[in-house]
Formats: C-alpha cells, structure tokens, sequence
C-alpha cells in the first residue's frame, strides 16, 4: 500500500504509515517523500541519519540524499560525496552508472548557479581534472571546463591534459583547444597527441595556433576566389566549416600541394548539405585539382561530427 502511494504521488498520505525510523527501509521511504513533497530541510536532516545507519538500502539512500543536496544548492558537499563514493574499491555497477550521471549533473547545476551570479563557486582544479580524466566524456562540461581554464595556471594540471591528448577516445577539437591553451602559457614540453588512431608529436611553445597555420590562410583564400562574388553565404559556412576542420586534425601537417583539394572538398561538402546542385567535374576545375584527391578528403571531412 505505501508504495502505491508514493509511486502515485500521495506523499503526505504515505508519511503517516511511516513512523518506524529503526526500519532503515522506512527511512529510505521517508527520504522519497520529503523529497517528493520538497521538504527538502527536513530531508537532509533526515537524511545525514539514514545515510550513517544504512545497509541494504544504503546506495539508494546516497542517491536521493544528493539529489536533495543539489536542490538545495549545497554543490560542494554533494560532489563530495559522489566523489567519495566513486573512489571506493566497489560499488554496483547499476549505482556507478547513476553516481556518474549524478556528478556530471552537479557540475553542470554549478557552473549554472555561477553563472547567474550567485556566490558559488565555478570548477576547481580537482574537478577540471575530473572531467578531463574521466572515461565517459561529458562535452557539455569539457568545453565549460577548457573555457575556464583560459584564465587559470594550467601547468598544475600537464599529467590530466597529457592523459586526455593522447586518448584516442577523447575529442579531436577539444585536444586542439588544450594544446591552443598551452601555446599561450608557452609549456615548453614535448606532447604526444593521438588522433584517429594517429600520433603526433607536439611541443607547445614552438607550435603555431590552429587557424594562424599558412595551410588557414590559402584554403581560406582559395574558396574566396571561388565562392566571394557568387554565394557569399555559401563562403561564410565554408570558412566556418574549414575552421573546424583545422582544429579537428591538428597537429597534422598539411602539404602545400594538398590546398586545393582540401578547398574543393569542403565546398563540395558543404554545397551538398545545402542541396546546391553541384558535381565534381565543376570542382576540379574551379579549384585546379585531381578529383580523386577531393574524394580523399571528402572521406576524412564526412567522418568528422560537426
């Protein structure tokens, strides 16, 4: 009967049969009700006991506890918490998933809360390092977490930023915008960097921006004088599309002589999307290039996620 009553809702209703607080059950119960009913004071109160005391129920008990902690702000000790647990030497595989999910949640709720001016606190390096480090990848607060690494002393955090440039599993574009981080403060150390299977060898301080390479300039120059005076709107998603694609492959060298079909390949590809009725034969003569070497870089373009 109580868990009719709180599968549909009826809080108050199932609170009244739920008075043995020795019954860890009963407690857990209790916890899904005040949080139900957003009695949330009352519930971290009674909340901290059922965590201290719980058994069977215990990972349960830690998951609505944080959740309850999150909506009352208190960031810092729920991340904590999830932090705590997630380093011991066991947890059920079903609660890990949970507790990652919790934490990538937490992080978020905070970055937003600082975000609108409160007094909480944007990532610290524990959690940037967290992010970085972690093996499922969450890129909504990798980018929050890089773009605020743009004012901090990164050199503390080289061992993470190695780790998560040479996984080849982690995302090319954020790999460029660390290694773009590093060339600011001028980290004179030598990187391995893995990108699709590939490594290069990178050392920041003498390693050029990615769109300040001369291969940015000329492609850029080349689909100008292909595109400026025809399809100007054309030209602007070209450009944007040709600046993804130079941080997605950074650091690879890019051969002057493969300029031009690099520039046929992005305004074929993008021409495309655009359902613009364009064939090959009208590439390879505005750009002066082997069709077969546009179809190369057309595989490499199509595989990137943009």
């Amino acid at each position: 009967m109580i868990e009719d009553l709180i599968e549909t809702g009826q809080y108050k209703e199932a609170l009244r049969y739920l008075n043995d607080l020795e019954d860890e059950k009963v407690r857990y119960q209790r916890l899904v009700c005040l949080y139900g009913m957003q009695e949330l004071q009352q519930a971290k109160k009674e909340g901290l006991k059922a965590k201290a005391l719980a058994e069977e129920t215990y990972y349960d008990v830690v998951a609505i506890y944080v959740s309850i902690l999150k909506d009352l702000e208190e960031f810092e000790e729920a991340i904590n918490i999830i932090v705590e647990e997630l380093s011991m030497p066991y947890i059920p595989y079903q609660y890990e998933t949970v507790y990652n999910a919790a934490y990538d949640e937490l992080l978020l709720a905070k970055q937003e809360a600082s975000l609108e001016g409160t007094s909480q606190k944007i990532f610290n390096e524990e959690e940037i390092e967290n992010i970085l480090t972690k093996e499922d990848t969450n890129e909504d607060l990798l980018y929050m977490a890089i773009e605020q690494m743009e004012g901090m002393n990164i050199r503390r955090m080289i061992v993470p930023i190695r780790q998560f440039i040479r996984n080849n599993d982690k995302p090319d574009f954020a790999k460029s915008l660390l290694i773009e981080l590093m060339i600011d403060q001028e980290i004179d150390e030598d990187m391995e960097v893995i990108k699709k299977g590939i490594s290069y060898e990178v050392n920041p301080s003498y390693a050029p921006m990615v769109l300040n390479q001369e291969a940015s300039y000329e492609i850029y120059k080349l689909l100008m004088e292909a595109l400026e005076d025809d399809n100007p709107s054309l030209l602007a998603m070209c450009e944007q599309f040709l600046n993804f694609y130079l941080y997605s492959i950074y650091p690879k060298y890019i051969d002057e002589q493969d300029y031009r079909s690099i520039a046929g390949a992005i305004h074929y590809h993008l021409a495309s999307l655009q359902y613009i009725d364009i064939e090959l034969e009208d590439i390879e003569y505005l750009y002066n290039c082997d069709q077969e070497e546009v179809k190369d870089v057309l595989e490499t373009i199509q595989s990137i996620e943009y």
